[in-house]
């Protein structure tokens, strides 16, 4: 359901901790993902940037269900995937995929090109007649020809292998892919060709695409709308372009800043990054140890804010 009916995705109040250390009587644990909430609509890609441990492959694993929620919701054209039977979970592994970050390791090395990209469509019973016109017409949609069907993986580049994997994601003609960090792996001119490929995709089959990854300048380049995380929190979360021009969150700030210079004659104007380590306090904001404007204030928990379509999860936004 398109237009006026609910989003493709909506996680709300989204949670998830894991056991570290358990004694007798004691259990510690670490929070990997927040009360989380956001929503994907159709035909839009959302950017999931944050630095490394900050929950952004955990929300994708949850939204895809390969792991256990603890608490929230996840909502998956209006239905809970928690509460799916089977039936409906069927469809919902079907409409939904995946492109992993590194394919030299989600791409099996004893399969052929063909073989891989056949796999989901045997998986869900799509007869035999019909499997090689669509692995052809999803090899052609990744930017490949049918040479490289008889092809293994350890015979083709980083970036092929990055599209066999995409192949395998659009075969099924999902309505979403999360991409884990798909571009991470790659050489910087190859980045750009997988990003402009999914950008067509998006555009050619009104894919929605959950983009996550650590690299700002790539998801300021391809996400329609972007979520910045910390230590599980959404700290921002708005219009990509909007948050680049003018971050809220002085984490968002800081991220933006630390970005290296386009060419070296500007290194002059990189701002150095303030060394600052405080103490965590329970309970106040999951920033408050690292931010440059940090006061009493925000010993306790900030409320996310609403400012012209942006959500700041801060006190002084």
């Amino acid at each position: 359901m398109e237009g006026n009916g609910p989003p493709l995705l909506k996680v709300e109040n989204l949670s998830k901790k894991y056991l570290i250390k358990k004694t007798l009587f004691h259990k510690e644990y670490f929070t990997a993902v927040d009360k989380v909430s956001f929503e994907i609509n159709y035909g839009e890609i959302l950017g999931v940037v944050g630095e490394s441990g900050s929950g952004k492959s955990t929300i994708g694993k949850l939204v895809l269900k390969l792991i256990q929620k603890d608490s929230g919701e996840i909502l998956f054209k209006g239905k809970d995937i928690y509460r799916m039977s089977r039936k409906e979970e069927k469809i919902f592994r079907r409409e939904s995929s995946v492109v992993f970050q590194d394919p030299r390791t989600s791409l099996n090395p004893r399969l052929t090109v063909y073989k891989i990209v056949e796999e989901p469509l045997i998986v869900h019973g799509v007869g035999r007649k019909d499997r090689k016109e669509k692995v052809v017409e999803a090899v052609k949609d990744a930017g490949l020809d049918e040479t490289f069907l008889n092809r293994y993986p350890s015979e083709l580049s980083g970036g092929q292998r990055q599209r066999v994997a995409i192949a395998r994601a659009i075969v099924l003609d999902p309505d979403l892919i999360v991409a884990d960090e798909p571009t991470s792996a790659l050489d910087v001119s190859v980045q750009l060709q997988i990003i402009k490929l999914l950008e067509k995709l998006k555009k050619e089959k009104n894919i929605s695409l959950m983009f996550i990854s650590h690299d700002l300048n790539v998801v300021g380049n391809i996400a329609d709308r972007i979520v910045v995380l910390y230590r599980g929190k959404i700290m921002e979360k708005g219009i990509t372009r909007d948050v680049i021009k003018n971050p809220k969150h002085p984490y968002t700030r800081i991220l933006f800043e630390s970005l290296p210079p386009d060419h070296p004659s500007r290194r002059k104007d990189l701002k150095n990054i303030p060394e600052i380590e405080r103490e965590d306090v329970a309970g106040g904001c999951p920033f408050y140890h690292r931010c440059p404007q940090a006061e009493d204030q925000c010993k306790k928990e900030p409320e996310m804010r609403k400012i012209n379509g942006r959500e700041v999860y801060c006190h002084f936004a």
